[in-house]
C-alpha cells in the first residue's frame, strides 16, 4: 500500500516539475523521499527527519529535531519511553493502525514537556506499571500548554491521556480511546489547580466506541445517555444521568462547575472515578460505582456538594474529600467493602459524614490533616480498623455504631504531631449508638 502511495506522490511531483517551469527542484529519489512523503493516502507532509531511515527511535529522532520541524515516522513497532522536550515539533505517523509507540508496561509511552507539540497517527499503548501507587502511569502525560493530539488509537495505558493542571490551551480531538479515556486537572505535580485547568478544545473522541462528551461553559441541559466519558468544565446546571461508564478512566469529571446533578449513574471498572475539581454546590445521588479506584470523589476546593444515597463497593476508596474540600455532606451511602470506606485527607474540613453504611473495609472511616468534621449517626460493621485519623487537631464523633451495641464511649486511636514529634492521640464516640 505504501509503496503505491509513494508511486501516486512522485506521479504528482514529477507533474509539478515538467508543468512549472518556474519551479526548480533536484529530482532525485533521495530528495524526493526526505522532502515529501504521502499520509494516510492523501496529505503531503513536508518532513525534516523520517524513522527509521534518518534514526532508529523516535526519541533519537526528537533528540536531533529543531524547533519547527516535522518527524515522520513509518509504520512499525516502536519501544519506547519516549519525552518530548523539544518545543514547536510535529511527529506524525504513517497509519495509525500500524505505527505503534508500546511504553512496555514501565512507565508514560509519552511524556511531553514543552509546548507547540502535535502528535498524529499512532496507536499508543503500554504505558502503565504494576505499582498501584503510580495510579497516574500514562500513555501520554501533558505538562505543558498548546499541544494537540490528533487522530490517535489510544488503548491499553494505566491512564489514557493525562493532562497536569500546568496544561492549557490542548487540542484533543478526532481520537479513539479504548479502556481509556482522559484525566483532566491532575494536580500530582503542582499542588495547585486552576479553572483554565479545564478549559480546552476536545471534540470528536470515542471512548469504547461511545461519544466522549466534553462540554465548556455550558448550562441548563442533560448530557446524552451514550456516553463513554463525560467532562464538564465551567458548566452550570447540567444533569448527568442514567448512564452506564465502565473500562474508561475517570468516568465523570467536573471542573469549575456548579449545581450540577450526577444521579443513576452506574460506573464499573475503571481506573479512576467520579471526580469533582472547584466545584461547588452539586448533587450526587443514587449513583452506582464500583472497582476503581476511588468511587466518589470531591477534590481541590470543592464545597457545598452533597453526596447521598450511592453505593460504592469493591474500590480502593468508596467515598472520599481531600484538599481543602469542606463543607460537604456524605450521608445516607452504601459503602461496601472497600479498602477504605470514607476517607478526608489534605484539609478537608468542616464535613459532615452521617447515616452511612460502611461495611467490610479494611478501614471503615480514615481522617488525616483534616479537622471540625463530624461524623454522626453511622453504622460500621465488620471493618478491620473501624476508623483512625493522622495529624488532625479535632473531630467530632457522635452516636456511630461501632460492630455491635455499646453502653461505654468508643475511643477512636489515632495519631498528632508535635512538631516533627508524632505521639499516639485518641478522639472519643461519647454516645455511641446502642442499636443498629
Amino acid at each position: 500500500m505504501y509503496k503505491m502511495e509513494k508511486k501516486l506522490c512522485t506521479s504528482f511531483i514529477l507533474f509539478v516539475l515538467f508543468c512549472t517551469p518556474s519551479l526548480v527542484y533536484t529530482t532525485t529519489v533521495q530528495s524526493l523521499e526526505q522532502y515529501l512523503v504521502t499520509y494516510n493516502g492523501s496529505v503531503l507532509i513536508d518532513s525534516d527527519i523520517i524513522i527509521p531511515d534518518d534514526y532508529p527511535t523516535i526519541q533519537q529522532g526528537i533528540d536531533n529535531a529543531q524547533p519547527g520541524d516535522t518527524i515522520f515516522v513509518r509504520s512499525g513497532r516502536y519501544r519506547e519511553n519516549i519525552v518530548i522536550n523539544k518545543e514547536k515539533i510535529s511527529i506524525r505517523g504513517e497509519n495509525k493502525f500500524d505505527t505503534i509507540i508500546d511504553g512496555g508496561k514501565i512507565t508514560d509511552t509519552l511524556e511531553i514537556m514543552t509546548s507547540n507539540v502535535t502528535i498524529q497517527g499512532f496507536t499508543i499503548i503500554n504505558g502503565w506499571n504494576e505499582d498501584p501507587y503510580l495510579w497516574d502511569v500514562s500513555g501520554i502525560k501533558i505538562f505543558s500548554p498548546d499541544v494537540t493530539i490528533n487522530d490517535n488509537i489510544i488503548t491499553l495505558n494505566r491512564l489514557g491521556i493525562n493532562v497536569l493542571a500546568t496544561a492549557t490551551n490542548l487540542i484533543i480531538t478526532n481520537n479513539t480511546f479504548i479502556d481509556d479515556g482522559i484525566l483532566l486537572g491532575n494536580w500530582e505535580y503542582t499542588f495547585h489547580v486552576r479553572k483554565e485547568s479545564f478549559l480546552h478544545t476536545i471534540t470528536n473522541n470515542t471512548v469504547n466506541g461511545r461519544p466522549l462528551y466534553y462540554y465548556k461553559n455550558h448550562h441548563d441541559f442533560i448530557v446524552p445517555y451514550d456516553a463513554g466519558q463525560v467532562i464538564l468544565a465551567g458548566c452550570t446546571n447540567v444533569t448527568v444521568k442514567n448512564l452506564y461508564i465502565t473500562s474508561t478512566d475517570f468516568a465523570i469529571i467536573l471542573g469549575d462547575c456548579h449545581r450540577c446533578i450526577i444521579k443513576n449513574v452506574v460506573v464499573d471498572k475503571t481506573d479512576g472515578e467520579i471526580i469533582l475539581f472547584l466545584s461547588e454546590n452539586n448533587t450526587l445521588e443514587n449513583n452506582s460505582a464500583s472497582r476503581s479506584l476511588h468511587g466518589i470523589c470531591l477534590d481541590y476546593e470543592s464545597h457545598n456538594n452533597t453526596v447521598r444515597n450511592n453505593t460504592v463497593s469493591d474500590n480502593w476508596v468508596g467515598l472520599s474529600a481531600m484538599n481543602n474540600a469542606s463543607n460537604n455532606l456524605f450521608c445516607n451511602n452504601t459503602v461496601l467493602n472497600n479498602n477504605v470506606g470514607i476517607m478526608l485527607i489534605r484539609q478537608a474540613h468542616h464535613n459532615v459524614i452521617s447515616e452511612n453504611e460502611i461495611i467490610g473495609g479494611i478501614y471503615g472511616i480514615r481522617l488525616a490533616a483534616s479537622d471540625n468534621n463530624v461524623i454522626t449517626n453511622n453504622s460500621l460493621r465488620n471493618n478491620r480498623i473501624s476508623a483512625s485519623f493522622q495529624s488532625c487537631l479535632k473531630n467530632s464523633w457522635q452516636h456511630n455504631y461501632w460492630n455491635r451495641p455499646r453502653l461505654l464511649p468508643k475511643i477512636i486511636f489515632g495519631s498528632r504531631i508535635f512538631g516533627k514529634i508524632v505521639i499516639p492521640w485518641i478522639n472519643i464516640d461519647p454516645y455511641p449508638a446502642r442499636v443498629l
